[in-house]
């Protein structure tokens, strides 16, 4: 449910070594080695449950100026605006709030080998024909805040195939730590892409899917007569800090959603960081 604003600050516990007890040192090693792993049946019965609701609410908040942010595209045939993506959420939302600083907090920490702190939190709509994702690293969205070790949290509400343009990945491909060249709108070099060996991961509600910020991915365009929904929370190791309100103070400033734009200002730099090869506009 949709509650009041938590005024409470968000700060994370102080950086400290942290003992796995969600993962086999087996994933762990996997995860360090391939840039990303892949978690079956990872979720609580309660939060599985609730996840398809929790997204309706996202769905149907008002475009609001100051609170959660909504981001739309354009579909290619009807030219009908679609919703692509929420942002900044937590604040308002208690049980979203609890899993994100609760259990996958905990699982990100030991990835990390350290406490974890939520950076920031989406959820991607890919409506009926909702254009797909072109291939990309996460990193470059976080230069500019002088971090370089990220992981992602993907929490799929629908399923993920090749029909409703679930995601691809390349394995080990993270561990050079380097961002790649890249096309004009952020996401990687044409030609490289093509020599990349990318591996489809369908994924279903109550799996869960973790990826380092190096680590290319893409998506296609949802071929299904379904919405396909994922939650995606982000987290960095606690000992660089929290991040997370200087994240949104900086991308409500530079590429803020629709409702809070000033038709006389050009948002294109701010786009290069905060909206790195996806269709929103």
């Amino acid at each position: 449910m949709i509650g009041r604003a938590i005024r409470k600050k968000f700060g994370a516990a102080a950086s400290a070594a942290v003992q796995a007890k969600h993962f086999t040192q087996e994933q762990i090693e996997s995860y360090q080695k391939d840039g990303y792993l892949v978690v079956p049946n990872a979720l609580p019965e309660y939060i599985k449950n609730n996840l398809t609701r929790w997204a309706k609410e996202l769905e149907d908040l008002p475009e609001t100026p100051g609170k959660w942010m909504k981001y739309y595209e354009i579909d290619s045939k009807t030219d009908e605006r679609l919703l692509c993506r929420v942002e900044n959420f937590l604040p308002y939302f208690k049980e979203l709030h609890e899993v994100s600083f609760g259990i996958i907090r905990e699982m990100s920490g030991e990835l990390f080998g350290e406490e974890a702190s939520v950076y920031k939190e989406k959820i991607n709509f890919k409506f009926p024909h909702g254009n797909g994702f072109n291939a990309h690293q996460d990193q470059p969205a976080f230069v500019s805040f002088g971090i370089n070790k990220l992981l992602t949290v993907l929490m799929p509400v629908d399923p993920n195939t090749r029909a409703s343009g679930g995601l691809d990945f390349v394995r080990a491909a993270h561990s050079t730590r380097e961002i790649m060249a890249q096309n004009t709108d952020g996401s990687i070099r044409t030609d490289l892409e093509a020599k990349m060996n990318w591996l489809p991961l369908d994924a279903f509600a109550g799996d869960l899917i973790f990826f380092d910020s190096y680590a290319p991915h893409r998506s296609d365009v949802n071929l299904s007569n379904f919405t396909r929904r994922n939650i995606y929370l982000t987290y960095n190791p606690s000992s660089l800090g929290y991040l997370r309100d200087r994240y949104y103070e900086e991308k409500r400033k530079s590429f803020p959603p629709e409702c809070e734009r000033d038709p006389n200002v050009d948002y294109s730099e701010g786009a290069k960081v905060f909206n790195v090869a996806n269709p929103i506009k």
